[in-house]
Parts: structure tokens; C-alpha cells; sequence
């Protein structure tokens, strides 16, 4: 029902297409994936190396994750990356991550990353779990909107807090914009940092979790709390040492015994469905605007839209002509064979600011009006704003020679030959560029007109849809009670 429904959206609305086909695929999914989610340097990593008994993943003070990494259950610990070419890279160990899973240089995620998965021999991974670490939030907005984007595909998210300044602005809207509005509900707090603060404090920060945390029990297996006091950095040293002594004192265990009576519970599934209800709602209120709309569609007029198209098919081949003129134009073989002898002669003169104003920029002005005058009448035909005009600046310095003409001609044409080549580069950058700005004015989309039982019809279509979408989304309320 959904996927039908998903046919009829318009194209703006690719992202909650890509939504909704991924909670879709989801609805199977056998593992059930906990996601550790919260700001940098919280010790999520911390936090899962120490779920892992290991130093599986990379560790800084800096925020290092700049990928979601999934960690899955395998014989032997190996990482796997996937690259946008298709490429896949697999190692023993997981050395790899350093090279792929951290920010780079510039401190943004790396955009040739895909996908990035870690096998890991771990009982509880073998039991039918998946672990996602996610990059930190509130230090980029690239890696907040992956994460914003992850969290949808989480069964149980926990959310990590630091007890040294609990609950900021941003995590209480990122409670309810990110979590509560979008059916995420099975969530477990966990509060890092509190052995640095005195015993006073930290039952007075357990008090302030707890009435934050009210909303998302509902959710929850009984006998199940949904907040933890969890010191990760010592829960890993001792875990490290197999200090058992020292890993309860941490609440390590406590957070471990909650997790496994979740896998046991097995709710991933109810808990998927549930979270098609805000994107149902989501796609009822875009449709519904598709419908409106085209109810207020004037009436088809197709000799007008012809008209249209003629005159753009008109446009964008006077503008190709143009630019294939300015081009040619501006190759250096053509200019330094016009204008390499007439310049040189210019600055032995001392007159070559007076020649370029006279004679070269002229030329320059004229063709750029070719190309440019093209892109006006789309601008008025269509109604769209002009972009900027084609530009070039001093593109490089002239040094005039200062030895008698006859005896450095030589020099006069090199100074004339550096200036054409710096000129040819730039002007041709530039029309590049106004090239990609002209496209979007050239090659504005003309709405086909459409006859009135066309239009019938796509009415009639949107309307059952809707109507179909109030039951589905009935449906899932009562699969909710």
C-alpha cells in the first residue's frame, strides 16, 4: 500500500520516498539494531568497546567518528568498507577504520564512504544483534543529518548524556524533533561522566533524568528501567583486565542484563510498524497539497505550452551557437594569431591599456552580449531571475621592457603571449561557469498541459489514495493498543 502510494508523490519529495522504502525493507530485518546515539566526545565508542570487551572502535578526545559504523556478528573481528564507486575494501582487524571511519583533515565525513561494517566474534552480537555507532551530533551538520537519518532505522536507541551537564537545549529538542515526534520511543538513558562528580550531585542528576525520561516507558519489556548510570571509560580499563569487581561498580552489568531481556522481548517488529504512523501522516499531507493543487489548476491551454516550448528549443540553440562561437573565439591558437603582434607592438609603444580598451575588450563585449542576450529572453519568457553577467578580471600584470624595442622584440611578444594565455584561461573558466548558471533558466522544466479527463482521472487516484492511507493509518493505531 505504501510503495503504491509512494508512486504518486512528486519528485520534491525524494527524501521521504527514500524513508519510506527503507522502513519498508526494514519491517523483516531479523537482527534487532541498538544505535548509541548522542553529541561528540560523550564516550559512545567508549561505551560500545566496553559492550564489546574490546577496543574495536576508534577512540580520541577530538569527534573522530565520521561514519555510522554497524558492528555485526562474525567468526573473526574483520572490517568491511564500502565506497560510492562500488568498490569493497575488507581487513582482518580493525585497522581500517582509522583510514575510513574517522573524519578527515578538514574535519568533514568523508563522502567517498558508503557503508561500514565490523565483524565481531561477541555472544551477545550472535544472539541476533546488531550495534550502531553513530558520528557525534552538534559539531556538523552533515554528520547531524546522517544521524537524523540512522536513527529511523534503530529498534533502540541509547541515548547517551553527559551527567556533568544533563539534558542541554539541544538534546530536549532533539528528544522530542528527532525521537518522540517520529515514533521513536524505545529508548534507553544512559549517563556518562558521573564518577567525576560528587555522590551528592549524582542522585540529584538521576532525580532531573527521571522526569525526562517518563515518555519513553510505554515502550519497554516490564521489569526493563530506561535509565542507566553507565562510567564508560572505567568499565572498559576493567573490562580490558577482566576485573569483575571493578566492571560491576561501573553499572556495566545492570545496562547488559536490560539488553539481553530486550532481545529476549523480540518487539523490533511491532516497533517498525509503529514508526510508519508519522511518515503515513507525512505522506497524507503531501498528497493531499498534490490534490489541492491540482484542483486549482487553470484550464488546459496546449497551443500556449507548444508556444513555450518552441520558443525554448528556439533559445537554447541560439544559446549553443553563441557559446560555441565565444569558444572557439577564445582558444589560444585563435587569439594569439589576431592579437599576439598588434599587443607586443602596443607595450613597446607604452600604449597596451589603450589597445586592450580599443580593440580586444570590445570584441570581448560584443561576443559576450551573443551569449548572454539569449539567456535575458529566457529570463523574460519564463519569468526567472538573471544571473550574473560573464566577467573577467586583470587576469595577469604586464611588465613593459624597459630595453630599446629592436633589441628585446622577443621579450614584447613573450609579455603579449603571457597575457592572451592568462586571458584565453579565465575568460573560458568564466563561460563554464555562466554555462551551469544559464541551464537552470534554459532548461526550465514547462509544465505539460493536460486534458480534463487527465486530470479526472489523477484526481480520483489521489483521492482513493488518501482514503486508503486514513485505513492503513487506523490500522497501525489499533496494532499500537
Amino acid at each position: 500500500m505504501l510503495k503504491k502510494a509512494l508512486g504518486l508523490l512528486d519528485p520534491t519529495q525524494a527524501e521521504l520516498k527514500a524513508t519510506v522504502l527503507r522502513q519498508c525493507q526494514l519491517i523483516t530485518h531479523p537482527n534487532l539494531r541498538i544505535t548509541v546515539f548522542g553529541p561528540f566526545n560523550y564516550g559512545k565508542s567508549t561505551l560500545l568497546n566496553a559492550l564489546l570487551g574490546k577496543k574495536t572502535l576508534p577512540i580520541d578526545l577530538l569527534p573522530t567518528t565520521g561514519a555510522a559504523i554497524l558492528i555485526t556478528y562474525g567468526p573473526e573481528l574483520t572490517s568491511c568498507i564500502t565506497l560510492a564507486n562500488g568498490q569493497v575494501i575488507k581487513e582482518s582487524g580493525t585497522q581500517l577504520l582509522q583510514r575510513y571511519a574517522t573524519l578527515n583533515e578538514q574535519g568533514h565525513i568523508r563522502q567517498e564512504v558508503v557503508a561500514i561494517t565490523v565483524a565481531c566474534p561477541h555472544p551477545f552480537l550472535h544472539s541476533g544483534v546488531e550495534l550502531l555507532d553513530l558520528p557525534g551530533t552538534d559539531d556538523r551538520k552533515a554528520q547531524n543529518k546522517l544521524v537524523h537519518t540512522k536513527l529511523l532505522e534503530a529498534d533502540v536507541v541509547i541515548q547517551l548524556l553527559d551527567g556533568r551537564k544533563l539534558m542541554t537545549l539541544t538534546e530536549r529538542e532533539h528528544l522530542q524533533t528527532w525521537l518522540i515526534d517520529r515514533g521513536i520511543t524505545t529508548v534507553l538513558f544512559v549517563v556518562n561522566f558521573l564518577n567525576l562528580i560528587e555522590p551528592e550531585e549524582r542522585h540529584q542528576v538521576m532525580h532531573r533524568l527521571q522526569l525526562v525520561a517518563q515518555d519513553f516507558r510505554a515502550t519497554l519489556p516490564d521489569g526493563v528501567s530506561n535509565i542507566y548510570r553507565v562510567d564508560a571509560l572505567p568499565a572498559l580499563r576493567a573490562t580490558l583486565k577482566g576485573d569483575m569487581a571493578a566492571i560491576t561498580q561501573t553499572g556495566l552489568p545492570t545496562l547488559e542484563s536490560a539488553l539481553h531481556t530486550l532481545v529476549q522481548a523480540g518487539r523490533s517488529q511491532q516497533h517498525r510498524m509503529l514508526r510508519l504512523l508519522p511518515l503515513v501522516s507525512q505522506m497524507q499531507q503531501s498528497l493531499q497539497q498534490q490534490l489541492q493543487a491540482l484542483k486549482a489548476m487553470p484550464q488546459p491551454d496546449s497551443r500556449r505550452t507548444a508556444l513555450k516550448q518552441r520558443a525554448q528549443e528556439l533559445l537554447q540553440k541560439g544559446f549553443q551557437q553563441s557559446v560555441a562561437e565565444l569558444q572557439a573565439w577564445l582558444q589560444l591558437e585563435n587569439l594569439l594569431a589576431h592579437y599576439q603582434d598588434d599587443l607586443a607592438t602596443a607595450l613597446q609603444k607604452n600604449i597596451a591599456p589603450l589597445w586592450l580598451e580599443e580593440t580586444l575588450q570590445p570584441v570581448w563585449k560584443q561576443k559576450k552580449i551573443a551569449v548572454t542576450e539569449w539567456v535575458y529572453k529566457a529570463c523574460d519568457i519564463f519569468e526567472q531571475p538573471q544571473p550574473t553577467d560573464l566577467w573577467v578580471g586583470n587576469t595577469s600584470h604586464m611588465v613593459t621592457p624597459t630595453e630599446p624595442y629592436e633589441a628585446v622584440a622577443a621579450l614584447y611578444q613573450e609579455a603579449a603571449r603571457k597575457y592572451l594565455i592568462n586571458f584565453s584561461k579565465a575568460a573560458l573558466a568564466d563561460l563554464d561557469t555562466y554555462k551551469t548558471t544559464a541551464k537552470s533558466v534554459l532548461y526550465q522544466p514547462i509544465a505539460m498541459s493536460i486534458s480534463q479527463q487527465q486530470r479526472a482521472g489523477q484526481q480520483t487516484l489521489l483521492e482513493n489514495t488518501l482514503i486508503e492511507l486514513q485505513h492503513l493509518q487506523d490500522e497501525l493505531k489499533n496494532f499500537n493498543q
